[in-house]
């Protein structure tokens, strides 16, 4: 299996300077590795398709680079890991954003209708721009870090006719839900970013930040570039206040906030000054939150509290938790209680349930997922300790509540 630090490390660096994902799969995982290729006019149940594409995996080289550019101008680069049975994608990414005549004359090419043109332009709207020079540049980076080896591979194009030339009833019916799928994704991930704000999570919140700002990168409402960035930075900065007022925070405070990144985002005269706003203002609205729950207590308090906000879904101790602020396990124990009137179980626990209301109150996800993303292991026992604490099963609280926020 490759080195997943070494696989963290190749990742990082490709979102950050690319905007470009990387991706690793196992050799017989062709589920999702079709997942990635799909577009809204694949049919992929097909089973001549499913057939065609095993053999495709299967007969790939390990000394080559593959370059796949489908009808709609979306690259991917891929190379596999024969040791490992594995398969490393990077992609999916364009090259130059398509204008509105490029997009008729891409689906004339694919021979698909020309209604299904927001069904293609909400299809591309996800996808980022990398210059295919920068892209190829990282697979052969990737190949040197997660392989180990130094050889200049091969780079190998390759089609993979992923596009039919007939449309029936039922594969509409698979783009509708594909896209409904794609736009219940981005408002999920969007509401998970405003739920991380309003919690103080500043790590968690800059995370979502950047999925959601990769999610919309290509997303327009007005023509030009520079003043669509400051129309969706206008918008973000509009929730991100409702979102840090609903954690108590002081209005003449939230007002301040928001005058400031007003005029920043009114004075940009570049798409890289707003992306860096973008991240500026989500900093400062989370920490702000933050700031407001944890004011009355201490340093080392404080700085738990945060720890806790930052690893909610996984397993907490008393000892990891000591750790972390170089206190012993029962002097910190007793610390806690005091400032917070809580002991530590308690206080995850009720955090816990906390961010889970906010979630089934603002996202789709299912109960179990919920269950998961706040650190429960167990859906029945998280059922159980919401109901405990709420007076209401979780399905019945989101019949409630759902929807109810400004």
């Amino acid at each position: 299996m490759i080195d997943i630090k070494h696989l963290e490390i190749v990742q990082a660096h490709a979102l950050e300077l690319l905007k470009l994902e990387v991706n690793v799969y196992e050799l017989n995982d062709f589920k999702n590795i079709i997942q990635l290729f799909q577009t809204p006019f694949t049919n992929t149940k097909r089973k001549q398709f499913k057939k065609e594409f095993q053999t495709f995996i299967s007969q790939l080289e390990s000394r080559k680079i593959y370059h796949y550019k489908n009808l709609f101008g979306i690259h991917y680069l891929l190379f596999k890991y024969k040791k490992y049975n594995q398969i490393v994608i990077l992609g999916p990414f364009l090259e130059k954003r398509p204008s509105e005549r490029m997009c008729h004359e891409m689906l004339l090419n694919a021979n698909i209708s020309i209604s299904n043109l927001t069904s293609l332009k909400q299809y591309l709207t996800k996808v980022p721009v990398c210059h295919y020079n920068d892209a190829l540049k990282m697979a052969y980076l990737s190949v040197r870090f997660l392989k180990n080896k130094f050889s200049h591979y091969q780079v190998v194009e390759i089609d993979l006719n992923f596009h039919p030339e007939s449309v029936s009833y039922a594969e509409q019916k698979l783009r509708y839900n594909y896209i409904l799928a794609d736009i219940k994704t981005r408002y999920e991930l969007e509401n998970k970013m405003l739920a991380a704000i309003r919690n103080g999570n500043v790590e968690e919140a800059l995370a979502l930040c950047a999925q959601v700002n990769l999610f919309v990168s290509g997303l327009k409402r007005l023509k030009d570039d520079l003043l669509n960035f400051k129309y969706r930075a206008y918008l973000q900065n509009t929730l991100f206040r409702k979102a840090i007022e609903k954690a108590n925070v002081n209005l003449l405070t939230i007002d301040e906030i928001s005058a400031k990144y007003a005029a920043l985002i009114d004075e940009a005269d570049n798409i890289d000054v707003l992306e860096s706003l973008t991240y500026e203002m989500v900093r400062d609205y989370a920490e702000t939150a933050l700031k407001v729950n944890a004011l009355k207590y201490s340093p080392k308090i404080n700085k738990v509290i945060q720890y806790i906000e930052m690893y909610l879904d996984q397993p907490l101790t008393l000892n990891e938790l000591a750790k972390s602020v170089k206190l012993s396990p029962a002097y910190l124990s007793r610390t806690f209680s005091k400032e917070t009137e809580k002991n530590i179980p308690q206080y995850i626990l009720e955090l816990r349930l906390k961010k889970a209301c906010n979630l089934i109150e603002s996202t789709d996800m299912s109960i179990e997922q919920v269950a998961k993303y706040v650190g429960f292991n167990k859906q029945s026992y998280f059922s159980k300790c919401f109901k405990d604490a709420y007076g209401s099963t979780p399905m019945q609280y989101r019949k409630v509540n759902k929807g109810t926020q400004t």
